[in-house]
């Protein structure tokens, strides 16, 4: 039987032909429960905006559309979760076979500013790649004496642009595209001057280009973390599920380390994309809307540091979230040729998942307040049946949630991005200034951002500013009589809800083990 293997049918979902993909018989039980439970949710959902429209027509208080429209919002973001992330693709441990002869591989490590410690333990890593013919280009941006000694040394190729009296414009993606017209090699394994390979990484990447359409295999990022893993930067919902998921529709996001392309894939579109800050979802967004295919090899092939102090991830979240925004507001997935509609789902879901951290839970931490202070609440006289439509809707979430992001830590991946809603508000506005042709300043976030104790308390003034006003603003209503004894105890439950989600990334911020502002290049890479 000589089937697509990018194309999925009805009749395989009712399981009418002969499981073909790796796992995917195994993952039936689970897939069948998260389209059941997405399906409740999603009529419950209906079922609850219905309702609060009527609140909305009736009441037409200021407050009650922006409630509203966040709702719709927070549905949007759901049903696109419902619609696009219950079934997974999985691949084989080892990758397909080699194909022969083997084609040749250039790896780009491109550098600017990385301590030499850090970078120098790469390089290392880099030379015990088993695979031949491969030809290894440092591309340095910072121009370092040090660096070029360290690459000679190791015998590989050192390029820089200020050293040839170029620019640096388009900052990493400048770098890349430079490195591409100074080598030949029929695939490109690019990795960021912290993340580690492994031996193997080519032997089970390299396979998949005998697909001749696919332009290039992302292998799943990993990082060396504190205790605990304070910020959640391991993202096993993005990197385990979202990306498998992207996977079967064919609308994988390169994450720009750890990834393989094929040159000829890069040439037809005129190299590494520099539209955007870096060139990560940019180039992939291109090569996929081009009739390319990208695949997301879930193992981690690489390992590399992650932000260890609130400056760090701020600055990280930030890049991310204005390079996604960006794409958002001016080459948006549904007007985007090329794209199936199911590609186009695919790609706004982390776009709605940044507008809903930094404009929807806003609203649903200020209204509360208001209440609060107003002594008037849009939803008063109709407070039980808020609470039975809201609370059905609210558990059939957290049940949906259970099968989609089976044996993952949603929860703290929900309360991380109810946390950082000052960054991606803040990203959402700037890339509302930053339309094609005037691109954003890029600061390479090359090391630890240091971040000073004091300080941290003006990087948490929107949380702590927050949990203080959930905190004592009941008490003052109730003092000056702005509320009544009722309101205030319904709307303390939404208090408490806020200050829930928030005191998480607020208490590991003040804690001792987050505060570290580096992680030391020689343990984190001792076993690697």
């Amino acid at each position: 039987m000589n089937r697509n293997p990018f194309r999925f049918t009805w009749a395989d979902w009712r399981g009418r032909l002969p499981y073909q993909r790796y796992l995917d018989r195994e993952d039936r039980p689970r897939r069948l429960a998260a389209q059941a439970c997405s399906l409740i949710t999603l009529i419950l959902g209906l079922c609850y905006l219905f309702w609060l429209a009527g609140q909305v027509a009736k009441t037409r208080e200021g407050e009650v559309f922006f409630f509203f429209g966040a709702e719709i919002l927070a549905f949007a973001l759901l049903m696109i979760l419902g619609l696009d992330i219950w079934r997974l693709r999985y691949h084989r441990p080892e990758g397909l076979s080699l194909p022969n002869p083997l084609p040749t591989v250039d790896i780009f490590v491109p550098t600017c500013g990385e301590p030499l410690s850090v970078l120098r333990t790469t390089l290392e890593a880099v030379s015990r790649i088993d695979y031949q013919p491969v030809e290894v280009y440092v591309l340095d941006d910072g121009d370092s004496p040090a660096v070029s000694a360290l690459s000679q040394a190791l015998g590989f190729h050192y390029l820089s642009r200020p050293r040839e009296d170029l620019s640096r414009r388009d900052s990493k993606g400048g770098n890349l595209n430079f490195g591409l017209s100074r080598s030949n090699g029929e695939l490109i394994l690019v990795l960021d001057a912290d993340q580690v390979p492994t031996p193997d990484i080519l032997a089970r990447t390299v396979g998949f280009f005998r697909l001749p359409k696919v332009a290039f295999v992302q292998s799943k990022q990993s990082f060396l973390l504190p205790e605990g893993d304070p910020f959640f930067n391991r993202d096993e919902i993005f990197y385990e599920v979202v990306q498998s998921s992207n996977d079967q529709a064919n609308a994988v996001i390169s994450c720009g380390s750890g990834v393989v392309y094929r040159r000829r894939a890069l040439l037809e579109m005129g190299g590494f994309a520099t539209w955007n800050l870096v060139e990560d979802f940019t180039t992939s967004y291109e090569l996929v809307s081009r009739g390319w295919k990208g695949l997301y090899f879930p193992y981690a092939l690489s390992r590399g540091l992650a932000p260890a102090t609130l400056a760090g991830v701020y600055r990280q979240r930030f890049q991310w979230s204005l390079d996604t925004m960006r794409l958002f507001f001016w080459n948006n997935p549904l007007r985007k040729a090329g794209l199936t509609w199911n590609q186009r789902f695919h790609f706004l879901l982390i776009m709605v998942s940044y507008l809903v951290s930094g404009l929807v839970l806003p609203i649903f931490y200020l209204v509360p307040l208001i209440s609060y202070w107003r002594g008037y609440s849009f939803l008063q006289g109709a407070e039980w049946q808020y609470v039975a439509l809201r609370g059905a809707y609210l558990l059939a979430t957290v049940l949906m949630f259970r099968y989609l992001f089976y044996r993952k830590d949603a929860l703290k991946q929900f309360k991380m991005l109810c946390g950082l809603f000052p960054v991606y508000a803040l990203a959402i506005l700037t890339a509302l200034f930053y339309p094609p042709g005037r691109k954003p300043v890029y600061r390479p976030n090359n090391g630890q951002a240091r971040q000073h104790f004091r300080l941290g308390w003006l990087y948490l003034a929107p949380q702590l500013g927050l949990i203080i006003s959930h905190l004592f603003l009941p008490f003052l209503s109730l003092h000056l009589g702005w509320s009544t004894p009722k309101m205030v105890v319904f709307n303390a439950f939404f208090s408490a809800f806020t200050i829930w989600v928030l005191a998480d990334l607020v208490l590991e911020c003040l804690s001792k083990p987050a505060w570290q502002p580096e992680l030391d290049p020689r343990q984190v890479y001792g076993s690697s």
